[in-house]
């Protein structure tokens, strides 16, 4: 709609006279111009464009800062874990250091899911983009037809 505007507003602006200019400068001026309104649609980024651009991006930060959390969590929790398992066992406690141990099987379970929600969303990520990416295409050649259109 914004780029509908800018480029109506382009074409209703009454050209002033060149009657008493040098006519090839003239017409390199609006030859020039034409070029520069054809590429228009592809320069002007709106605000749904700029978010659909900026949203893959945000995708991708969120699902890393995800991962990276998680994955100090599970180390720290595995050092406590084995700490506590190597000590059980000197002790003789079996029964404990068993639980121990399934404590840390736990948070490798808990690194694997996190593995596979960052890696979805990777997946996501890159449909959304190449969704997003086809439909500015798309309205990049509408644009350009458009334009294309109003010159003849």
């Amino acid at each position: 709609m914004a780029r509908d505007r800018a480029v109506g507003q382009a074409d209703a602006a009454a050209p002033p006279p060149t009657d008493s200019l040098n006519q090839q400068i003239v017409q390199a001026v609006q030859f020039t111009n034409a070029e520069t309104a054809s590429y228009a649609p592809s320069q002007i980024a709106i605000a749904p464009d700029m978010m659909i651009s900026q949203a893959a991006g945000l995708v991708a930060q969120s699902a890393a800062g995800y991962f990276d959390g998680i994955s100090k969590i599970t180390l720290a929790a595995q050092g406590m874990l084995m700490k506590q398992l190597t000590q059980d066992l000197v002790e003789g406690q079996l029964e404990k250091a068993a639980e121990d141990a399934l404590g840390i099987l736990a948070t490798e379970i808990l690194m694997g899911a996190a593995a596979a929600v960052a890696a979805a969303s990777g997946a996501m990520e890159a449909e959304s983009a190449s969704f997003a990416i086809d439909r500015i295409d798309q309205s990049i050649s509408k644009y350009s037809s458009l334009l294309q259109n109003r010159k003849s």
